[in-house]
């Protein structure tokens, strides 16, 4: 029962325009990204060489410390052996280089501790060869204070000389090869920050000059796309003064053909043949059929235009709205079972209206050979539902259903329309503050249109001006009198009834 008109085509894609711009903005992410590699590359060997550089300096300060130790404590060992030997005064002398000596081996402690805190490859060696060193030292400044001549030249002996050059070697080891990761290092940074250089004076200005064009090329297109898009409003907007206009003036020759139409349809001779009233059935039905087409056309270019406005007013649903747009479609040869329930609802008279109307005639048009019209209220809202026992729709196009233009694969699902009548129902009704939507329920074709109902009376809040009159039909005066009065006073009641509705 949708309600569609052969497609309108698919345009086959053309390329992407920004695909270049892609690309560009690419490389030059690219070339970007290299140069913050390159940086943060930089950033890391720096690290790494202030790493070595700090394992570098603790070696030598391990030299210096255990040479000044073995150098103060040998002094202080000579001056209590010439002290004992000669016999003089050199107490203060041996007290000083008793101080000095632990001071180094403070000094050694500090740098072996700083050797193993940057992971020296060569640290367990060098703390086992510092403790042993470090040990013979301390030896040494007992022996010195408890004034051992004999002890302290046993003490300097060569196992004293073994610790220190024991000591002295890995350190120099781990001191040599702390210098060559510096120098390496220092030359790698250097090659990586010649690359950078590079690329800061090459690579950016290169990309700063490919994105200024790209993106004057883009504002040259931007410039394109705007008088483009004036061009395309100023022609919408003479489209849609030009189907307003259109929609009216074609109601002239409608509002004739519904008036003679019933006319004709009293006269006496013309109930008398049955092949007269059939075909008078089909000219009432397509003039029906022909005046709905207009209103659909003049409804859509006014949401086009954004010049549809409603006049919200308390309405009896069933007189106000069932009984004004059902007797009509039964004079067009529509048959509709109505069980709507009686309820007041706050909503526009003449859009309400267009809704069921254009719903009815969908179901009569395309849907199955029983039609109803259901309404009840439903968790505070009313709810009139349009059914028919036809197929229904395939669901492949259920979530498209209430879109312009509606087709399956490449044939239009429904001839005859201009395909507008379901998606004006749907802006109509959430333009009213309601809802539509369809559902399939018990082999019953269904469009449900959901109304808020009226909390109380009230004045309407804007009232559109009607659209201009249609001209006049021609007909006889009613100077004239007899048919020709009959016939002009059903026209102009028809024109009445098509403003109306």
């Amino acid at each position: 029962m949708a309600k569609v008109v052969p497609r309108s085509g698919r345009v086959p894609g053309k390329p992407v325009r920004g695909s270049k711009f892609t690309a560009i903005a690419l490389v030059v992410g690219v070339g970007l990204a290299l140069v913050f590699a390159l940086v943060f590359s930089i950033a890391f060997g720096s690290k790494g060489v202030a790493q070595h550089a700090k394992a570098l300096h603790a070696a030598d300060e391990a030299l210096r410390a255990a040479t000044v130790a073995r150098a103060q404590a040998g002094m202080a060992a000579h001056l209590v052996v010439l002290q004992q030997e000669i016999d003089f005064d050199a107490v203060a002398s041996v007290e000083v280089a008793r101080r000095d000596t632990r001071f180094a081996l403070d000094d050694l402690a500090a740098a072996v501790a700083d050797l193993d805190a940057h992971n020296a490859a060569a640290a367990v060696s060098i703390e086992s060869a510092a403790a042993a060193f470090s040990a013979a030292v301390g030896e040494i400044l007992r022996l010195a204070e408890a004034g051992d001549a004999a002890g302290l030249r046993a003490a300097l002996g060569e196992p004293f000389d073994d610790d220190f050059r024991l000591l002295t070697d890995a350190v120099v080891v781990e001191r040599d090869y702390q210098a060559s990761q510096v120098a390496a290092a220092d030359d790698t940074m250097g090659r990586v920050g010649d690359i950078a250089r590079f690329l800061v004076a090459f690579v950016v200005p290169l990309s700063a000059v490919i994105v200024y064009r790209e993106l004057t090329r883009r504002q040259h297109r931007q410039k394109e796309l705007e008088v483009r898009l004036e061009t395309e409003q100023e022609l919408g907007k003479a489209r849609d003064v030009f189907v307003a206009n259109a929609s009216h003036e074609l109601r002239t020759p409608l509002t004739s053909i519904f008036g003679m139409a019933h006319l004709l349809e009293e006269d006496e001779a013309v109930r008398q043949s049955p092949a007269a009233l059939e075909m008078l059935g089909l000219i009432i039905s397509e003039a029906h059929d022909l005046n709905r087409m207009v209103d659909d056309l003049l409804t859509t270019a006014r949401l086009d235009a954004g010049a549809l406005h409603y006049q919200f007013e308390n309405l009896p649903v069933v007189v106000e709205v069932v009984d004004e747009v059902v007797e009509p479609l039964r004079r067009a040869g529509i048959t509709v079972e109505v069980g709507c329930g009686d309820a007041v609802v706050r909503t526009d008279r003449l859009r309400l209206r267009q809704v069921v109307r254009n719903l009815l005639s969908n179901a009569g048009k395309y849907g199955g050979s029983h039609i109803r019209l259901l309404g009840a209220e439903v968790d505070g809202w009313y709810e009139l539902r349009v059914e028919d026992d036809g197929e229904g729709i395939p669901p492949e196009l259920e979530a498209r259903l209430f879109q312009r233009f509606l087709h399956q694969g490449d044939m239009p699902l429904v001839l005859g329309s201009v395909g507008l009548g379901l998606s004006i129902v749907r802006a109509l009704a959430e333009g009213m503050g309601g809802a539509v939507w369809y559902e399939r329920r018990r082999g019953w074709t269904c469009f449900v249109v959901r109304v808020p109902l009226a909390a109380a009376p009230e004045v309407p809040r804007y009232r559109e001006a009607f659209p201009r009159a249609a001209a006049q039909a021609s007909v006889a005066s009613p100077a004239a009198g007899g048919a020709g009065a009959d016939a002009h006073r059903a026209a102009t009641a028809l024109r009445a009834h098509v403003r109306r509705n």
